[in-house]
């Protein structure tokens, strides 16, 4: 044996220098044995459930399954889990009737995870119930009939839906008119009676159904007035029949009871667990308490829209079918549920087929020329159409969407950047039928429509069709077709810049373009100006920052100049345009920039433009709108901003838009805007009184009421703003009532303006319903002869 040491090996330049043991030919780099923790694995595994994988969903709800009762887990976690199955029932209902049938896998290897699943859900449901969350009383409803092969006593469910439908019917007998609770309770009792038979087809289910359906009929529904204000389309030009959402049920259910409740909806999830092998448990039966409470009821009717009408083959259910309303239904409570993730909004639109029965639908992306040829039997519903068409129900629902229009603007482009080859010409097909149908749509529905479309078109390059279109730049100015398209380029306009527009547009819709300064010049300075001096040195005091005082001799000398000139404007109301049109142009350069230069000038804006001052006020609001003339999306949000800071009053702005506009402001959106700006300004106004504390504490920390004087005087603030929001709902009717004047000459033109007038009013008396309750009769007795408004006034008391 050698006793002298074995030398080290040599290391050779470019040969990468090993770990110990690597070299050996057994070696294998561990890596760090890393297990995710049970509760993000299961989330992720089951909020993905149904969804499109590259496995079948028959692998994926027992994988689902397997993975659940693989793993052990604590209280905390099993009661995170629970909550999470119910949330993904209220937030993503598509995915209701696969998460059913796996945790049905569930209990067929574990019964008391089952057991624990079922009793939680009945608990959240009596809380739902306890709350009068409705809506969501609906959807766990929903989950636990889905349910009904791991429940022994599923007669306790529909003990209680026929409970919930004896208290509808109450409710209503007790209500010579509408009453919304009762509407709510009888939409729940409705929409699950399809689903008792969709969750057991036995002939005992049928039966029972039907009983249901034939005692619903005691509920005495009666069309109202109103409805015709929630229509989209006006003039009873209408492309097909309105029906009440809930008439509409009644139909529908009545057809399918004549169909021995033929309804094919799911995937056939008994091939996956056959029930007899499910072992059943035991629920507390729901109550019902004694005085209801409701939460966030839909206060008015709710019309059901179509916008897939008259095509050469039928793409969406006919609406006497009862699949309308249970997609509808289905795919709304995904819109408005889960509207903090508008992405995964628009992936499951897109995915609507993948959660219901397979040949259900035609396949995606078929065009309509093919589905013409389709084999007899095969289906033509193309699930794009039924998508997009419950978002545009939702975006055009009237008095007022659920949501903010824009959140149905991204869902809709998000839609269209993930699919663009399906979504694009079901876009198209909507907008042209819109389009087709302008001269008999609803205003509101109109601006909603240029608002939405404008947008799109914002995310997209600003292409379009335009030459569809050249015919009805001859119509009349006031007409709606010719109305939208100028509109339409208008809010383009405001969302990008002239010379990026023009380039998008054929020559013919040039002239619609108007290229204004991005800064529009100070004209009062200008050297040819009798005030140029004058404004200069006000420009200069703004820059300096100067306070109401140092204003004063500057003020003067405009005062003096106007008399010396003989002005016809009062010199007063010169220092106000003067003064207002300095800071508009100084702050013209962004938004933000004319903020902080209202916010500088405050103390003397309040000077210039007194409290009180009615006429100022409105001569505030026009100067804006002159010097801006080219760029009305921009005077718009000065004014906005003006109202913010209470410089000007909202009340000042209504009548500058009835009573100093011309009548054909009323087609333009801006007008709109600003009169809706104005009203809503006024209600928080009044929130915001009512909100002072009427409270205080003393030095030695106990609460005690403020003085009397103090009370009184936040009273009489409180009952100012109302009496002042009641004065503009009377100016409003007033004003509009007004007859248009015109001659035989422009017949066409006036015919026209009375029916944006009508419109304008219209919408207005049907937005603001709730608010102007109180004023009923008063404006029934101003002495109104019209009919279009005295009946438009006693519709909205129904709403």
């Amino acid at each position: 044996m050698s006793t002298t040491e074995p030398s080290a090996p040599a290391i050779s330049q470019g040969i990468k220098r090993r770990r110990d043991g690597d070299d050996l030919p057994d070696y294998k780099r561990q890596r760090p044995n890393f297990v995710q923790p049970a509760f993000p694995r299961l989330r992720k595994l089951f909020t993905c459930l149904g969804e499109p994988s590259r496995f079948p969903l028959p692998e994926s709800i027992l994988h689902c399954a397997k993975s659940f009762t693989s793993v052990e887990f604590d209280e905390e976690v099993a009661l995170s889990l629970f909550s999470l199955f119910v949330n993904i029932s209220i937030e993503q209902p598509l995915k209701v009737f696969s998460l059913a049938a796996s945790l049905q896998c569930v209990n067929n290897t574990e019964s008391s995870h089952g057991a624990a699943v079922v009793k939680y859900i009945v608990e959240r449901t009596q809380s739902y119930i306890s709350a009068g969350d409705w809506n969501n009383v609906k959807l766990v409803l929903r989950f636990l009939i889905m349910l009904k092969p791991i429940i022994s006593n599923f007669e306790a469910i529909v003990d209680f839906i026929e409970k919930l439908l004896e208290r509808a019917i109450e409710l209503k007998s007790m209500c010579a008119g509408r009453s919304p609770l009762a509407e709510e309770l009888y939409k729940v009792v409705l929409l699950s009676i399809p689903y008792l038979v969709v969750s057991d087809s036995s002939d005992e289910m049928k039966e029972k159904a039907t009983e249901l359906f034939e005692k619903s009929k005691d509920y005495k529904y009666s069309a109202i007035k109103a409805e015709e204000l929630l229509n989209p389309f006006v003039d009873g030009e209408t492309p097909y029949r309105f029906s009440d959402s809930l008439e509409l049920l009644q139909i529908q259910l009545s057809n399918l009871v004549a169909a021995n409740w033929e309804l094919q909806l799911l995937y056939d999830y008994s091939t996956i667990a056959p029930a007899s092998e499910f072992e059943k448990h035991s629920i507390e039966e729901l109550q019902l308490p004694e005085k209801l409470s409701a939460w966030n009821l839909s206060k008015s009717p709710e019309i059901f829209l179509k916008f897939y009408t008259n095509e050469q083959v039928e793409t969406t259910p006919p609406v006497d079918r009862i699949e309308s309303t249970i997609f509808r239904d289905l795919l709304t409570d995904t819109l408005i549920n889960l509207n903090f993730n508008r992405q995964e909004v628009a992936r499951q639109l897109i995915w609507f087929d993948n959660f219901l029965r397979p040949g259900l639908f035609a396949p995606r992306e078929t065009s309509l020329e093919k589905l013409s040829q389709a084999k007899p039997g095969s289906s033509t519903w193309k699930p794009e159409d039924i998508a997009v068409e419950a978002v545009l129900a939702g975006l055009f629902r009237l008095p007022k969407s659920l949501l903010k229009p824009v959140y149905f603007h991204s869902v809709l482009i998000e839609a269209c950047i993930l699919a663009p080859h399906a979504i694009a010409p079901v876009f198209g097909r909507a907008i042209r039928f819109l389009y087709s149908h302008l001269e008999h749509l609803d205003v509101q529905v109109i601006y909603l429509y240029a608002d939405w479309f404008s947008h799109h078109l914002s995310n997209f390059g600003f292409t379009w069709k335009w030459r569809e279109w050249t015919e009805d730049l001859n119509l009349n100015e006031l007409n709606p077709k010719r109305v939208f398209i100028r509109e339409l380029i208008y809010k383009e306009l405001r969302l990008s810049f002239p010379q990026r527009i023009t380039e998008t547009l054929p020559d013919e819709f040039s002239d619609l373009v108007h290229e204004g300064d991005d800064v529009p010049p100070f004209k009062f300075a200008l050297p040819d100006e009798p005030y140029s001096e004058q404004s200069r040195l006000v420009l200069q005091n703004i820059r300096d920052r100067r306070g109401p005082d140092e204003f004063t001799e500057v003020f003067d000398e405009i005062t003096k100049k106007s008399e010396e000139l003989n002005d016809k404007a009062d010199a007063h109301d010169m220092v106000c345009e003067i003064f207002v049109t300095a800071i508009v142009h100084l702050g013209a350069r962004s938004l933000s920039h004319v903020e902080s230069w209202i916010e500088r000038t405050l103390p003397v804006l309040r000077v210039v433009c007194p409290e009180k001052g009615g006429e100022s006020h409105r001569r505030v609001v026009k100067m804006i709108f002159k010097y801006w003339k080219d760029q009305k999306g921009t005077a718009v949000q000065v004014v906005k901003k003006m109202m913010n800071h209470k410089v000007i009053t909202p009340l000042s702005v209504v009548e500058w838009i009835l009573l100093d506009s011309e009548v054909g402001t009323f087609s333009e959106g801006h007008s709109w805007e600003l009169l809706g700006f104005a009203i809503d300004k006024a209600k928080l106004q009044i929130k915001e009184a009512e909100a002072v504390p009427r409270t205080v504490e003393d030095e030695d920390g106990d609460t005690k009421l403020l003085a009397d004087e103090k009370l009184k005087e936040i009273d009489d603030s409180i009952e100012t703003l109302k009496t002042t929001l009641n004065h503009i709902f009377v100016n409003i009717v007033k004003e509009l009532a007004r007859p248009v004047q015109g001659d035989a000459k422009n017949e066409e033109t006036v015919r026209w303006q009375r029916w944006w007038k009508e419109g304008f009013l219209r919408a207005v008396l049907r937005k603001y319903h709730a608010d102007y309750k109180d004023l009923q009769e008063p404006l029934k007795n101003l002495g109104l002869t019209d009919m279009f408004i005295l009946n438009s006034i006693e519709q909205t008391a129904e709403l």
